[in-house]
């Protein structure tokens, strides 16, 4: 049985590249390795993620970023890959998972954006990360989507929050006060997306995909169910069309690592 997932058309027409936006798994127990080899045929050991900390931090992928025994988590919120046959992935349950790629070089990144990565600029250091490596020229032709995530519909803030959010890209269309309580709802889909464009990335070349997790039951929401929810661990993978790429070991059951964000 298939899990819930979203696509990005724009991601899918870029070759070379798979990536979803996972919902709920309708099959009890069945956690994100298992799911990333039986559903998507992706190795866990080449798909890199972090310990998130909703900061500004981006890294370039290493082989200890993969799921691999005796793995040290590193900590960030943004990580990208320009090796092939690899792929890189966040954890998300209301913040934004944000994907990027680009149809002529074989760069591709996976940020995870709440309000306080957002705050902290944490989609315009991607981009600027990736304008490092490749050339500012890279920019425009970066293809990005915006997953599932909470948005203006139920995503309540306060004041403190509101002031940080309203001094970014877009905060001013995107936060909507709401009566005289000091309670604001912001929209962080739609954030991400301003900071795609004010990144410098072209208006026909960013989407958003994929509904509220606040209010889809088909997506497990932190303000929804509190502590208890699950996470989604949305990727994008480049395959290797080289056929040189031998795929290494994946962990077997009784070598775990300890993830911070247990499935």
């Amino acid at each position: 049985m298939l899990p819930h997932f979203v696509q990005s058309p724009l991601l899918r027409a870029v070759k070379g590249v798979y990536h979803a936006f996972p919902g709920i798994d309708p099959v009890s127990g069945r956690g994100s390795r298992d799911r990333l080899r039986q559903v998507f045929s992706v190795p866990p050991s080449r798909l890199g993620t972090l310990r998130q900390v909703h900061s500004g931090k981006v890294l370039e992928m290493a082989e200890t970023d993969g799921d691999i025994p005796g793995r040290r988590w590193r900590e960030g919120d943004a990580l990208w890959t320009a090796a092939p046959g690899t792929g890189v992935g966040v954890r998300t349950a209301d913040c934004v998972p944000l994907l990027l790629a680009h149809p002529a070089l074989p760069v591709c990144a996976a940020v995870h954006a709440g309000w306080r990565g957002l705050a902290a600029g944490i989609i315009g250091e991607t981009v600027r990360a990736i304008a490092e490596r490749f050339g500012d020229s890279a920019v425009r032709g970066l293809v990005a989507a915006a997953g599932p995530a909470a948005k203006g519909c139920c995503y309540e803030i306060g004041e403190e929050v509101a002031s940080r959010l309203l001094d970014c890209p877009g905060g001013k269309r995107h936060l909507e006060r709401r009566g005289t309580d000091g309670k604001w709802r912001a929209d962080l889909q739609r954030l991400a997306l301003e900071a795609l464009l004010a990144a410098g990335l072209s208006p026909g070349r960013v989407e958003a995909v994929g509904p509220c997790t606040v209010c889809s039951p088909l997506h497990h929401s932190f303000r929804r169910e509190k502590s208890l929810t699950g996470r989604h661990l949305s990727f994008i993978y480049r395959w290797d069309l080289s056929g040189d790429f031998t795929t290494p070991q994946d962990r077997t059951p009784d070598e775990p690592s300890k993830n911070p964000y247990p499935d």
